[in-house]
């Protein structure tokens, strides 16, 4: 199938049809040209790819968009036969076709690379101007420009993360597209107030970790010793990650984000198994601790998570490297390990800090464009408070899970959310971390359907 903006093939593959399609759209759309400040780059085009999955006699079912997490993550790539696996997408499959779209910048969505800045742009300036153009509010752009394409009814949204903060937006400037909406652990928080400070959410994100970190302590014990011993032994001697890079004790805390996973405690407690070895009378880290951590504090395969980390909160002023700023007021998030044995030292969850666009080799290429996004104080607001709150009166129905003791998405600014969302059903658990979508996907997918459905 081909249309002037569009070319779709079809193919079998693990028991479904399988379509992929490649749309043709502007870097700019008209809609938004202007809304991210000046616009260096030109009428450029952009390639955005989405694989749909049709069940065996399910051409006629209705289309359900899947808005990955991140930002900077390609949609998800299926390895087993949907039938039979246990997630998400296999119970989605009973009720719909289901769309994986790579969002802009992602997967085979004119990927970018974390290697060459310079296909953005000339300069930094360029480089970053190109960047403010792969906000929610572009992606939400590309998906009604997608859904025009495929000639689809207004379809539901299903949303992991990021993905949930992109349904708000698509909610707030195309709700006439959308029938049905599924947060998971994706509510932004926005609350009534699109002025809502970035500081207020990152205040949220440490004490959330803070609590966590203190929960795995306490489940494991020795481990806060332990994690201060690592940090101390590589401020003073050098380690080295098998990228070349030096390892610092604040690059290492980054690995704080498996508190907020369901099963992360688990995958944090092995990795601190016997992290040190003597050689030569010398107290060394064992080549498999570096080796575990490398894999989980590296930015390479998704550079946007960490370049465009603080502009999805939607704010219209400069973010100022927040994560930064306020982790450095907070005891036991300095930067700095405390010299008082008695004064805490916490991993660090989702907080992007200046530094590791200098100590990351796949992230140094991006350290003035990091700059300037961070000094950027024109962004516009990317939700509309008056059209979410007209959510159900325009026909939506819609449903959230939202965790408790999430360290990611805070759960008191996203119920704050949850009630400016018209008709929006919450399903409040802490069974799960962030991850619940990915550990029982098909249960939580079907308890969203059936709150949004019993309306």
């Amino acid at each position: 199938m081909t249309a002037a903006n569009l070319t779709s093939t079809v193919t079998r593959r693990h028991g479904h049809t399988v379509k992929e399609h490649v749309l043709t759209a502007p870097l700019v759309h008209p809609e938004l040209a202007g809304t991210a400040g000046t616009t260096t780059t030109g009428p450029r085009t952009i390639d955005v790819f989405a694989r749909e999955y049709v069940p065996d006699g399910g051409e006629d079912l209705p289309a359900l968009l899947f808005l990955q997490g991140g930002p900077g993550h390609g949609a998800l790539r299926p390895t087993a036969p949907t039938r039979e696996i246990g997630g998400w997408l296999g119970e989605a499959l009973k009720n719909y076709r289901v769309i994986l779209i790579d969002q802009r910048g992602t997967g085979r969505s004119t990927p970018v690379d974390a290697a060459t800045p310079e296909a953005l742009g000339a300069t930094a300036h360029e480089q970053a101007d190109y960047l403010t153009h792969l906000r929610a509010d572009a992606i939400v752009a590309d998906a009604e420009l997608l859904r025009e394409a495929l000639g689809e009814k207004p379809w539901s949204l299903l949303g992991q993360s990021f993905g949930g903060f992109c349904i708000t937006a698509y909610l707030s400037r195309h709700p006439e597209g959308v029938s049905e909406a599924f947060f998971t652990g994706g509510l932004p928080g926005f609350a009534a107030d699109p002025h809502t400070r970035i500081d207020d959410i990152y205040r949220a994100t440490y004490a959330k970790t803070a609590v966590r970190d203190e929960r795995f302590h306490a489940q494991f014990p020795g481990t806060a010793q332990l994690i201060r011993d690592i940090c101390r032994h590589l401020d003073t001697h050098e380690e080295f990650l098998a990228d070349g890079s030096r390892l610092s004790s604040r690059r290492f805390r980054l690995t704080g984000m498996n508190l907020g996973r369901t099963g992360g405690f688990d995958t944090l407690n092995y990795l601190l198994e016997e992290p040190f070895h003597t050689v030569g009378g010398e107290k060394r880290l064992r080549t498999p601790f570096l080796l575990g951590v490398a894999d989980q504090v590296r930015f390479a395969d998704a550079p946007l998570y960490a370049v465009l980390h603080e502009s999805i909160y939607g704010m219209d002023r400069a973010t100022g490297w927040a994560a930064s700023r306020i982790g450095n007021q907070l005891p036991g998030f300095t930067d700095a390990i405390p010299d008082a044995a008695t004064d805490p030292v916490h991993l660090f969850g989702e907080h992007i800090r200046p530094w590791l666009f200098a100590e990351d080799p796949a992230l140094q290429p991006w350290q003035e464009v990091a700059q300037l996004l961070a000094a950027k104080d024109d962004w516009t607001p990317l939700y509309d408070a008056d059209t979410l709150a007209a959510t159900a009166d325009n026909g939506i129905r819609s449903a959230a899970a939202v965790y408790l003791d999430d360290i990611f998405v805070p759960f008191e600014l996203s119920m704050e959310t949850a009630s400016g969302i018209g008709g929006l059903r919450p399903h409040v658990t802490n069974r799960w971390e962030h991850n619940g979508l990915g550990v029982d996907g098909a249960a939580l997918f079907r308890t969203l359907r059936e709150l949004a459905l019993d309306h």
